[in-house]
């Protein structure tokens, strides 16, 4: 069975990589809305019996050179899809999935989430798969994409990002979607 594995890309030293303070005083930081997600998603997925592995256990940065060194150690002992967990910003609203350029079989698996995000975040657009040179997806041996589950720096997504319910459903995504992609 194919291992997954998870980044939950940026830690709390990221420049940049929150929201706006709301007018609540409520405010997303980037590197704990990732972390989070990543555990609730890798409890569904162990809980189905489906092996993962976290990348990131710290809170501080880890360099995308150790990140995917990391990913590359567990790819070269067998089969991998790695997923990198992160919310957007920009001005913008709804999710995007990235794969790396020509990475066909990558392209395949943001397909998958892409078919997926309709059942379980409806209310909020789903923006498309789009390719990209990040270097989580560059530079793994293993199939890789990249999630921005929407808009941190728009209010309305970001009440969303801030509850409990919202991340709830965002990982139950990510994990109906890693649970289509074994199927």
């Amino acid at each position: 069975m194919i291992k997954i594995l998870l980044d939950n890309g940026h830690g709390k030293d990221t420049p940049g990589k929150r929201s706006p303070v709301w007018p609540d005083g409520s405010q997303l930081l980037e590197w704990q809305f990732n972390r989070d997600i990543v555990a609730r998603t890798a409890t569904m997925l162990r809980e189905a019996g489906i092996p993962v592995e976290c990348l990131v256990s710290e809170s501080h940065d880890i360099p995308l050179a150790e990140r995917c060194r990391r990913a590359n150690a567990f790819a070269s002992r067998g089969d991998c899809l790695l997923i990198s967990i992160h919310a957007n910003a920009g001005g913008g609203s709804g999710g995007e999935i990235f794969s790396y350029p020509g990475a066909q079989q990558s392209r395949r698996y943001a397909g998958i989430f892409g078919d997926t995000w309709g059942e379980h975040l409806p209310e909020f657009r789903f923006r498309g798969c789009k390719e990209a040179n990040f270097a989580i997806l560059r530079d793994t041996l293993c199939p890789a994409i990249l999630t921005e589950t929407l808009f941190m720096d728009n209010p309305d997504d970001c009440k969303f990002l801030l509850s409990d319910t919202g991340r709830e459903r965002i990982a139950r995504w990510h994990a109906a979607s890693i649970k289509n992609i074994l199927k």
